[in-house]
């Protein structure tokens, strides 16, 4: 195994890109629905985590609004699929995707568990799991709202804006992680201005 290897799922996504393009002197494995669909477990994807030392999770459905069907296939079994190809694979470190809508009543989100939020506790319950059965780190980040080409987003969204500055030292830490645990961290906000 490569421990600097590093394998992303959801690389074309918002945050995928940004991470990419942060850790571009970084050996990085890049995964995307072109390579595979992570609902179906599939020898397909599933070599391409051979050799991984690092595996970060940020294929998902990222709505809100999830319908169960949506949340249930993108957000738990996809999670799923990948936690079991990296346990299979003999992945050194696992750094998951959560989101703030885990704690949706903290930051007054919704006024009932939605199916989304329920698929990210899940998620964040199974990559305990895995971190508890194998005694290796993992991360559980729980992201805020994350798109650098919006300014200004709805009153909820804006008070867990996640600039691109405080992604990068997140994923940084994360990446740094080697208790073998789970810790579960939010990321939100913005980092001070250098030479504070």
């Amino acid at each position: 195994m490569n421990k600097g290897l590093i394998l992303i799922t959801g690389a074309l996504g918002r945050i995928g890109s940004s991470l990419a393009a942060h850790w571009r002197d970084r050996e990085c494995r890049l995964l995307d629905r072109p390579d595979g669909d992570l609902t179906g477990y599939d020898v397909g994807w599933t070599e391409r985590f051979a050799g991984v030392g690092t595996v970060v999770h940020l294929a998902a459905d990222p709505d809100p609004a999830s319908p169960f069907e949506s949340a249930a296939a993108g957000n738990i079994a996809a999670t799923l699929n990948v936690l079991r190809a990296s346990a299979e694979h003999g992945v050194a470190r696992f750094i998951y995707a959560s989101s703030v809508w885990a704690d949706y009543e903290r930051w007054r989100l919704a006024p009932t568990m939605t199916w989304y939020a329920a698929s990210k506790i899940s998620g964040e319950a199974l990559v305990q799991a895995w971190a508890d059965q194998l005694r290796r780190p993992a991360i559980c980040l729980r992201f805020g709202f994350f798109d650098p080409a919006v300014a200004r987003a709805h009153p909820n969204a804006e008070t867990h804006r996640l600039t691109e500055r405080a992604l990068a030292f997140h994923l940084d830490e994360a990446l740094a992680w080697s208790e073998p645990s789970c810790s579960v961290r939010y990321a939100i906000g913005d980092l001070p201005p250098q030479g504070r």
